[in-house]
């Protein structure tokens, strides 16, 4: 794989880390540090300033941020001064009266916001749910734990004869699916179980003999195998009796020696924890799930829990961000307005294979008046990204 992704080229590819040694090293380097808090503080500001307890009174009153207002001064960014002549305030107020305006300029500009707004959020919590009761000990998280901000890539799909793709690649938009907070105590199997992805909520069959009658069955309860690719080695999902080694392919094809590389090792993702593991922050491991649904992924940070993170084991895999731009719907390739929900397969009839069009268009086309099925074709329902997941 570094041959593929070449990380001594790519900055931003940090060097293999594990999360035992970073907690380790982490430890050390506070060791020996004064622990302050907001009493010892106060007694070191009076010993500096060599003032009595009235004196850091004043002082506390008069430097504190209440004092920063004038009056009745509004705290509300959205409100702004009726009698003002700033240039500023008057061009912000004419921008909120035309995003009040024009509902089309309004969904733009949130649209733009959301493109700028990349970075997760700093902090690891949830909305605290009302009456909750103080964690138990066996419910919170262990102390110096370990996070690590994941990203989950989208697929794409490789055009015929290209054998690399690079993240920084200008060919190919890479979006982030998914953002996770995820201790180092946890397995592969619960990162694994936190990833959504339009390939499990996919219909397996053909239903173009009869398109009224679709099994509510999903991939996901068909196809249960999947592994992570990291390090050399493919972690497997072997969780259900059906599940398969799908690396046991790879590993036989690598073995040739002629295509120079391996030799891979295997091991089981749930019994696989991210301490267990030598990490490269930025790097682009892989996830394979439903036979051929790649993602790539990216452990982006790595860093201690402190408390203004959620304590509450139990909240962890965190989402921590998933309003990412999701593109672009899938329109009909017939009437070229409505959304596609059927796609079609070996339809002499159209001129691409695959075909996707909408319902209306589908069966107008592929179907007489008593619903019988013009010509030969497979067709299975379509899910499209930016409307379920």
């Amino acid at each position: 794989m570094d041959a593929v992704h070449e990380p001594d080229n790519r900055p931003w590819i940090g060097e293999p880390m594990s999360p035992v040694v970073f907690r380790r090293e982490w430890t050390e380097a506070l060791k020996g540090e004064p622990q302050s808090d907001a009493q010892n503080v106060r007694e070191a500001v009076k010993e500096v300033m060599n003032i009595p307890e009235s004196v850091l009174k004043t002082l506390e009153a008069d430097c504190s941020p209440s004092t920063l207002c004038c009056g009745e001064e509004s705290m509300d960014v959205a409100k702004l001064p009726a009698h003002c002549d700033l240039l500023t305030l008057r061009l912000q107020r004419e921008e909120l009266q035309k995003r009040e305006a024009d509902e089309a300029y309004r969904m733009k500009t949130q649209q733009h916001f959301r493109k700028l707004c990349f970075l997760s959020k700093v902090n690891c919590n949830n909305k605290k749910q009302p009456g909750e009761v103080e964690l138990h000990e066996e419910e919170r998280m262990p102390s110096n734990e370990v996070l690590l901000v994941v990203q989950v890539f989208k697929p794409i799909k490789m055009p015929e004869g290209m054998k690399k793709v690079r993240l920084g690649s200008q060919t190919f938009f890479f979006k982030i699916q998914a953002e996770l907070a995820m201790p180092s105590s946890l397995s592969l199997r619960c990162l694994r179980e936190k990833i959504t992805c339009i390939s499990d909520a996919a219909v397996i069959g053909d239903f173009s003999e009869n398109p009224d009658e679709i099994s509510d069955e999903r991939a996901v309860e068909l196809y249960k195998s999947g592994f992570f690719y990291i390090g050399n080695t493919f972690y497997n999902d072997m969780s259900d009796r059906s599940c398969r080694d799908y690396s046991k392919v790879i590993i036989n094809w690598a073995k040739d020696p002629k295509r120079k590389i391996g030799p891979f090792k295997t091991a089981d993702m749930a019994e696989t924890t991210l301490s267990d593991l030598k990490l490269r922050l930025g790097y682009p491991y892989v996830y394979v799930h439903q036979g051929y649904c790649e993602h790539l992924v990216v452990f982006s940070d790595m860093r201690v829990l402190h408390p203004h993170d959620s304590q509450r084991m139990s909240d962890y895999p965190m989402s921590l961000k998933t309003s990412f731009p999701s593109g672009k719907r899938v329109i009909c390739m017939l009437c070229h307005q409505s959304s596609v929900k059927w796609v079609t397969y070996k339809n002499g009839r159209v001129p691409e294979d695959p075909f996707f069009s909408c319902d209306t268009c589908f069966r107008s086309y592929n179907y007489m008046a008593d619903k019988k099925k013009i010509g030969k074709f497979r067709a299975s329902p379509f899910l499209d990204w930016t409307t379920i997941v």
